[in-house]
């Protein structure tokens, strides 16, 4: 029996404009003054933890901790549901359409659909349940927030998405893979056919330069 077609799909910049989960501590930040403070009486920590390749996924823990410190588990859920209703809902303004299309036109044609995102999964989820995908495989960066301690993360970006698929049950290649950036290059690599959605002006040379010219640019 041959294989059903497998099409993955970046979600930030690929089917969401902007980063999600940045918007989303950006969000919670905005909302309490105590939280915001704690943030910027850190920042000399997690930017000298940022500063270096290795301690980047360090200062991301340290910045959702103080965004989130202190919050129940219910509670952050509750407010993940509601963010991402109005990130990604119809009057948000934030879905890229053109890509999105696709997306059901390869559904229709009876492929396998799954989003690969570097976003967190609680709210990956969130943001596909509310483009109303809900019964599409998401394959994201893993977190457990903890209600007073530092979150547990694995991130889902570049080579690690490739493997965070892999280990999702995914078989390499995939037929096609959309994205915007070179982030995702290991994933677009892992395609027959690569799809790039609205790239940067300054990053499409490297990604032509490295998929070849006559790869589809939607825009």
């Amino acid at each position: 029996m041959p294989r059903q077609p497998c099409v993955v799909f970046d979600l930030d910049d690929t089917l969401l404009a902007t980063d999600s989960f940045a918007r989303f501590l950006s969000h919670l930040l905005r909302r309490s003054p105590a939280r915001l403070a704690l943030v910027v009486l850190s920042a000399p920590a997690w930017l000298a933890l940022g500063a270096r390749r290795t301690g980047r996924i360090h200062a991301e823990r340290l910045v959702v901790w103080a965004a989130t410190v202190g919050l129940h588990p219910e509670r952050l859920q509750e407010l993940v549901r509601a963010f991402a209703a109005e990130h990604a809902g119809v009057a948000g303004g934030r879905r890229i359409d053109l890509a999105l299309a696709r997306l059901h036109e390869h559904r229709a044609a009876g492929n396998r659909v799954v989003v690969a995102t570097g976003c967190a999964q609680p709210l990956a989820r969130a943001l596909c349940d509310a483009l109303g995908l809900q019964d599409l495989q998401v394959v994201a960066s893993t977190f457990t927030a903890h209600r007073w301690r530092l979150p547990h993360a694995v991130p889902a970006r570049g080579q690690a998405k490739v493997r965070a698929l892999l280990a999702a049950g995914l078989e390499l290649p995939v037929e096609h893979a959309y994205s915007d950036s070179l982030a995702d290059l290991p994933l677009l690599r892992a395609a027959r056919t690569a799809h790039l959605v609205r790239p940067r002006a300054r990053e499409l040379p490297a990604l032509l330069q490295v998929l070849g010219e006559d790869v589809e640019v939607l825009r």
